[in-house]
């Protein structure tokens, strides 16, 4: 089944994003996609980002979530829109 065109003025469709976080462990996890993560790397202590085969960013884990700077939500923002 084809997909119908899209206009360079329709906005992009939307990707699932799915969040969880663990009480247990403190770790936050993001993931921008379905794809498998076949590499990753710490971008910032205890921030690691998950790549796809394409190199695209599939997701992320941050460590010690619960004392991550204020400014967590502006880096979280910034690696969405890079997604």
């Amino acid at each position: 089944m084809s997909r119908p065109p899209v206009s360079p003025s329709a906005p992009a469709p939307s990707r699932p994003v799915t969040g969880r976080y663990d009480t247990r462990t403190d770790v936050l996890s993001v993931r921008f996609r379905d794809a498998e993560a076949v590499a990753s790397r710490e971008v910032r202590p205890g921030w690691r980002v998950a790549y796809d085969a394409a190199g695209t960013v599939a997701g992320i884990k941050i460590l010690a979530a619960s004392s991550a700077p204020p400014a967590i939500d502006r880096e979280l923002r910034r690696l969405v829109e890079a997604a």
